[in-house]
């Protein structure tokens, strides 16, 4: 992209005003449209590695949430430069980040593996048991409303089986035909939702290696840790 080499080029001059400034331009250009949103991650990351402002690329990219709070690659990318800094020193604004992910309206698979991805950085790096804890529960909520829905699609791809296989006895037995046994016909079941398009969102590679794992493989922390 013809913009993109022009910041490419200012940046190599050194002139780092310049290549904000035409990335500014960009997100101002194409507001209300994914580029958008695509131009405040290039934005924020060369504010990060290059500026090394993480405030000023943070609030960048808190913006773009602003506009397009339903991008997944926008949390991801902000955790990404949350996990950048001081694990220690950062893990309140890590946890912040985590949450604006699963209270907003993304589908339910995407939030599964942000959910997934909290637990594992509480295990890793989190200074309190009881933010484990509560972020375990809440992931197996999300596991639970996972398989209910599961469950609603499969009995509602039995229900309409079981509709169509009265309908065709009705009408064979108003025309006087034999009908054979249908006892044993499997109910046509329902697309497994788990795969549902957790594949299609094309996260960071930071991200990429949890949409395989198998949700279904609960934990159980309490026989490690007592609630205190």
């Amino acid at each position: 992209m013809v913009r993109l080499r022009r910041v490419s080029l200012e940046r190599r001059q050194g002139n780092m005003e310049g290549a904000e400034a035409l990335l500014m331009e960009a997100i101002r250009d194409n507001e209300g449209m994914p580029v958008s949103s695509f131009y405040s991650v290039k934005l924020a990351r060369q504010v990060l590695k290059v500026q090394k402002n993480l405030i000023k690329a943070r609030k960048i990219l808190l913006d773009a949430l602003e506009k397009d709070p339903d991008n997944a690659k926008l949390y991801a990318n902000l955790l990404e430069m949350e996990f950048s800094a001081d694990v220690r020193q950062n893990e309140g604004n890590t946890m912040s980040s985590f949450d604006r992910a699963l209270t907003s309206g993304l589908p339910l698979e995407t939030k599964i593996i942000f959910s997934q991805r909290r637990v594992e950085f509480l295990e890793d790096f989190g200074s309190s048991i009881n933010s484990l804890l509560t972020s375990y529960d809440e992931h197996q909520k999300l596991l639970n409303q996972q398989m209910m829905r599961k469950r609603l699609l499969e009995n509602g791809s039995s229900d309409e089986a079981d509709e169509k296989r009265m309908r065709l006895e009705e009408t064979a037995a108003g025309g006087n035909l034999a009908v054979a046994p249908t006892a044993g016909i499997t109910p046509l079941m329902a697309a497994d939702v788990s795969n549902s398009g957790t594949g299609a969102y094309n996260y960071n590679t930071w991200y990429q290696n949890y949409s395989g794992y198998g949700y279904q493989n609960t934990w159980n922390y309490n026989q490690y840790y007592q609630q205190s």
